[in-house]
C-alpha cells in the first residue's frame, strides 16, 4: 500500500510565505496542523507567541484560502497515530518541525521545506553572509582606516573576540575604541566569563564587554560630540544590539572589513537608511 503525504506544520498566523509553503506542497492528502496540548506538552515556549491564532480559527483562515481540502488540528492522538501510520511528511525546515521528527518520525521519509516563516531557533542562530546591495571600497583612506583598526583591536583583552571601530566625520577619525570587559579587562580571566556558558550569537547581552561601537556611541554622548552624518568604520559588521544604537545614532553610513549577519542587522540598518560598504583590504 502506497503511503499518503501529509503536511505537519506550526501555522501561528497567515501571511505570503505561509500560503507559498502550502501551494508548493498541495499535492499532500491533509494538512496537520499544531494544536493547543501539542505546544503545550511539546514546545510550551510557543505559548510566548502573541500573534498566534487559536488553532480552530486558523484552520478556517486555511480552509479559505482553497489550497488543501482536509485540514486537521494536531492533538496527542493524532500525533500517535501518524506515528504508527505509512505516511510521507512535508514540514517547514524550523526547530519545532525537526525536533517532532526526532522524537516521532525518524523512520518516515521526511522533507524539510526550506521557505522561511518566521525566526524560529535555528534561524536567530543562523550566521549568514551580509548582502543588501552592499557596495564595495577598494579606497585606500578605506583600507587604511580598517587596516589601523586592526591594530587597535589587538588592544583588547578579550582572547576571543577582538573587535574595533571608529567614528570618521568630514575625512577625519575622531573617536575609535576597541571593545572592553568592564569593570576591569580582566573581569572574564579572575571571575569566569559568562560568555562560555551560551554559544557564539545567543543571549549576546550577557556577557562582561561592551561592543566597540557602543563604546563609541557612549563616548560620543560623554564628550557632547554629534554623530549626525558621520560614518563608522568596523573590523567586524555589528551585532544585533550594536545595529539598533546606530540606527538612532545619527550615523549615516558603515564601513566593515569581516563578520557576518545574524537576526535582523541587516534589516535595521537598511529601515533606516544606513548605507553598508564592505571594505576589501587585499
Amino acid at each position: 500500500m502506497a503511503s499518503s503525504k501529509v503536511i505537519i506544520a506550526f501555522i501561528p498566523v497567515l501571511h505570503e510565505g505561509y500560503r507559498k509553503f502550502l501551494e508548493r506542497n498541495k499535492d499532500a492528502q491533509t494538512l496537520y496542523i499544531y494544536g493547543g496540548d501539542i505546544v503545550e506538552k511539546e514546545f510550551p515556549h510557543l505559548q510566548k507567541e502573541i500573534r498566534a491564532l487559536d488553532p480552530e480559527v486558523m484552520k478556517l483562515a486555511i480552509k479559505s484560502l482553497s489550497i488543501i481540502e482536509d485540514i486537521e488540528i494536531l492533538d496527542q492522538d493524532l500525533l500517535e497515530k501518524l506515528k504508527g501510520e505509512e505516511v510521507e511528511i512535508i514540514l517547514p525546515d524550523e526547530d519545532v518541525s525537526r525536533d517532532l521528527v526526532e522524537k516521532y518520525f525518524q523512520d518516515k521519509k521526511v522533507t524539510f521545506d526550506k521557505v522561511f516563516l518566521r525566526w524560529d531557533k535555528h534561524k536567530s542562530m543562523e550566521e549568514r553572509p551580509v548582502d543588501i546591495d552592499q557596495k564595495i571600497s577598494k579606497e585606500e583612506f578605506d583600507s587604511t582606516i580598517i587596516k589601523n583598526l586592526e591594530s587597535e583591536a589587538e588592544k583588547s583583552s578579550d582572547w576571543w573576540r577582538r573587535v574595533a571601530s571608529a567614528i570618521v566625520k568630514d575625512n577625519k577619525v575622531i573617536l575609535v575604541a576597541h571593545n572592553e570587559h568592564l569593570p576591569s579587562p580582566h573581569s572574564p580571566y579572575s571571575d569566569g566569563d559568562p560568555r562560555n556558558n551560551f554559544h557564539k550569537g545567543i543571549s549576546t547581552d550577557i556577557a562582561t564587554a561592551i561592543h566597540s561601537e557602543a563604546k563609541l556611541i557612549a563616548e560620543a554622548a560623554r564628550k557632547g560630540v554629534s554623530l549626525e552624518g558621520a560614518s563608522l568604520y568596523a573590523t567586524i559588521f555589528p551585532c544585533s544590539l550594536c545595529a539598533k544604537q546606530i540606527v538612532f545614532s545619527g550615523i549615516k553610513k558603515i564601513y566593515y572589513s569581516g563578520g557576518y549577519q545574524m537576526l535582523d542587522q541587516d534589516k535595521v540598518l537598511k529601515s533606516k537608511g544606513i548605507e553598508i560598504i564592505y571594505v576589501d583590504t587585499r
